[in-house]
């Protein structure tokens, strides 16, 4: 957190939206917009408009009784492998502030304890169904006999279509989209495009050469087969 902003500052941030009426993905936005890389993550804006909601006034972090815990507890340990098996996504300052144990002592446990990297996803255009991938799948397959048996013309007699969504904006991240993992696997994959406030439908045709058709569908049109005819 910058200098000129403790925690507990953008928590009062917090609640003050919360009082106004906003909703968690409105006062992620503001907080985005005012403090930059400063702001909280979504998960944290989630989870103090929820304590909030059942009634905590308080910005401060909870008083903690008893010995103080190390990062070499077995009981931290299974403690933030819990919390990162729900939510991969989780930051050291997150899983430190949940936990209780400092964020130093929770990059350890990550990386020398459960051995674990933080891995940025993969940008694929799909994701694919087992069902759409074995679809996928026959198509290339009949495509590649013709080939064979037809030679170079036949590619330049196929024209592909698709529809796409063309978005104004992508709200995560490509940090808010690494999880941890374990050093050796690979990393998540997620769909280029994801929704964001404005959009707009193109449709595409094209051929061996390029592109042959490119459509913006005008806002409130319904494409389906009869958009086509």
């Amino acid at each position: 957190m910058a200098e000129s902003f403790s925690k507990q500052d953008v928590r009062s941030l917090m609640k003050f939206q919360f009082l106004q009426g906003k909703k968690p993905p409105d006062m992620f936005r503001e907080l985005q917009q005012v403090l930059g890389k400063c702001a909280p993550t979504e998960q944290t804006v989630r989870k103090w408009y929820r304590l909030f909601a059942e009634g905590r006034e308080s910005v401060e972090d909870n008083d903690r009784s008893g010995r103080p815990m190390t990062a070499t507890n077995e009981t931290v340990v299974k403690k933030v492998q819990e919390l990162l098996d729900d939510d991969r996504r989780r930051t050291c300052e997150e899983l430190a502030e949940d936990v209780g144990v400092s964020v130093g002592s929770v990059h350890t446990i990550l990386t020398e304890r459960l051995h674990l990297q933080k891995k940025f996803c993969k940008w694929v255009p799909h994701l694919l169904t087992g069902e759409q991938k074995m679809q996928r799948t026959v198509a290339s397959s009949s495509h590649l006999r013709r080939f064979h048996r037809e030679g170079e013309d036949f590619l330049s007699r196929i024209v592909a279509g698709d529809e796409t969504w063309v978005y104004s904006w992508d709200p995560e991240t490509k940090a808010q989209s690494a999880e941890w993992l374990p050093a050796h696997s690979p990393r998540p994959q997620k769909a280029i495009r994801k929704q964001g406030a404005m959009k707009i439908m193109h449709v595409m045709f094209f051929d061996s050469q390029g592109i042959l058709l490119n459509w913006a569908v005008p806002q409130g049109t319904t494409v389906n087969g009869d958009y086509y005819k």
